[in-house]
């Protein structure tokens, strides 16, 4: 597939440890403050010295090598297998990966790539989307809370601190709904998405074919994922770069440590700051997939 680029797009070169150089196509603005060069993103394994450097590297390689064959393989069973296979993106690592597969198998033009709009998201969240439709020349289904316009109406409408009031109605609101309409919309019977089993808490022991619900990075680590957007030059979101490892709402997602992205959930420990259930309990998952059945795609009474 040919990937299309825009005149705002500028062109990053990376050079790899390996010897060799790739391309990334970026838009102007967001490269100014956000190269996506890598530089700022950890690397998770001490590869050690001469011989082990090597041999590491070439294990990683190897492994690489089979995720990817495992990841083309589920998607184009997916594509073959499915009436309606539909693919949600966060715009996240992992994301990203599952994204550039889908382009590099050709399958956009099948698969419907959707994206739920929160109006509280970072700005660099949507503004990294039009980049990515703009680089694998594609357009994005869009949702959101099904009784607002845009970010406007909905802060006339619910405020800019909805999600303070009631977290449980907001996600409902802004999160679950939207994308419970996309799938009846869609009438999908396969919902690809980015989780992985490294996430942990709810998402421990997923399995890769899960009802309707198809998690093909399920056995991924999140280091894994970086050496894949390393390896092929994907676009990343901007804000990894300032020491973001996972995004969400702006209002609940911090900075992470290097130190603990790959750490075992430490991607998402950034994620649902100070909020909790209404058990008590931290808030580990916005409801998407846990009030989403995955038998039916419907919402969970």
């Amino acid at each position: 597939m040919r990937f299309l680029f825009v005149a705002i797009a500028v062109v990053v070169q990376i050079t790899e440890t390996m010897g060799f150089s790739l391309q990334m196509s970026l838009d102007r603005s967001l490269a100014v403050k956000f190269p996506r060069d890598f530089k700022n993103i950890p690397v998770g394994t001490d590869y050690g010295c001469d011989l082990d450097a090597r041999s590491n590297r070439q294990i990683e390689t190897r492994r690489l090598s089979f995720l990817e064959n495992e990841l083309f393989e589920v998607l184009k069973t997916a594509v073959q297998a499915k009436q309606r296979p539909m693919f949600t993106t966060a715009l996240i690592a992992g994301d990203n990966v599952i994204l550039d597969a889908l382009a590099k198998m050709d399958l956009l033009s099948k698969v419907p790539v959707v994206f739920v709009d929160t109006f509280t998201l970072f700005p660099e969240t949507v503004a990294h989307l039009k980049e990515l439709e703009a680089h694998y020349g594609f357009k994005s289904k869009v949702y959101h809370a099904a009784d607002c316009t845009d970010k406007d109406d909905y802060h006339r409408k619910y405020g800019s601190d909805y999600w303070a009031t009631d977290i449980d109605r907001y996600d409902m609101l802004c999160k679950v709904e939207p994308m419970n309409r996309a799938l009846k919309e869609h009438d999908s019977d396969c919902w690809i998405n980015g989780r992985r089993r490294d996430h942990g808490a709810e998402r421990a022991a997923l399995p890769v074919w899960e009802g309707k619900k198809l998690n093909p990075l399920a056995f991924w680590s999140f280091e894994d994922c970086w050496s894949y957007l390393r390896k092929h030059a994907v676009p990343y979101h901007p804000l990894h770069d300032a020491g973001y490892s996972s995004l969400g709402d702006q209002h609940s997602t911090v900075k992470v440590d290097p130190k603990v992205w790959f750490t075992y959930g430490g991607e998402r420990s950034g994620r649902f700051q100070n909020l909790v259930n209404k058990d008590g309990t931290a808030k580990t998952e916005c409801g998407i997939h846990t009030e989403i059945r995955r038998d039916d795609l419907s919402i969970k009474k």
